[in-house]
């Protein structure tokens, strides 16, 4: 069995999200269980020490449960409940735990490296020390480095995010290893860089439509922003036997 990338029209960008709707529908209470779930567990483990690096550890594990609950209901079942947890069992759990634990520390790296960049560009201790001094007009001559600095994070970070957009589902679906599954995550996210460009567009309108009554619309768009990774994925992605150099990862 071998995973093969394919590029997706523009327009599919709109649709992962539309046909993710039909995925919610069908089950809604289960999604909206999973979600407010999933929710308080990462609230509580975020307050425990060095609680945010096994979130990013169990990150993949958690959505590879959910991406389980959307292949069933690719196959005529759905989504439920007990499918959260689908993703802490074998033969998942150990690649899944392998992607957050390649990821985490890859991010911790960049994160790193960032800081030292930035350490450097705004001046070093100097910066502390304008800081202490109260000397806000000496910071506001660092704008043009901050504007610099944040587009320099979302060129180093961009590409952590495209390599573990796919890398759960592909896990779940395959048997390829952890790190090409994050390798072939990056080059399908690369490969639809349009499709992508329209989704991400959309997502941040509905990101602020569901915001507005009390927050509550995130109980229904976030459910559909995890199914639509599902549909992205069946449109990004094709399982053949046949050989393509072209496009099958090594």
């Amino acid at each position: 069995m071998e995973i093969y990338i394919q590029a997706a029209s523009a327009g599919r960008g709109l649709s992962w999200i539309t046909e993710a709707l039909s995925f919610f529908t069908r089950n809604p209470l289960g999604w909206i269980g999973a979600i407010i779930i999933i929710f308080i567990i990462t609230m509580f483990i975020g307050l425990i020490p060095f609680g945010t690096f096994a979130l990013n550890i169990f990150y993949p594990v958690i959505v590879g449960g959910y991406m389980l609950g959307c292949k069933a209901h690719h196959q005529g079942g759905s989504f439920e409940l007990q499918h959260v947890f689908s993703g802490f069992k074998e033969p998942y759990f150990t690649r899944l735990v392998l992607v957050g634990v390649i990821y985490t520390v890859a991010s911790l790296i960049a994160l790193i490296l960032f800081g030292i960049m930035a350490f450097v560009t705004l001046g070093g201790f100097e910066l502390f020390h304008q800081l202490e001094q109260g000397q806000m007009g000496d910071i506001a001559q660092h704008q043009q480095d901050f504007i610099v600095l944040t587009l320099v994070a979302v060129a180093l970070f961009t590409p952590f995010l495209m390599a573990m957009w796919f890398a759960p589902v592909i896990i779940i679906s395959s048997d390829i290893s952890p790190m090409s599954a994050l390798i072939l995550s990056f080059k399908a996210c690369l490969t639809n860089i349009i499709p992508f460009t329209v989704y991400g567009v959309v997502v941040l309108i509905l990101l602020i439509i569901a915001a507005i009554p009390l927050m509550l619309g995130y109980l229904v768009l976030l459910p559909v922003l995890t199914a639509s990774v599902y549909i992205a994925y069946l449109d990004c992605f094709k399982i053949d036997s046949t050989n393509d150099p072209t496009q099958l990862l090594p």
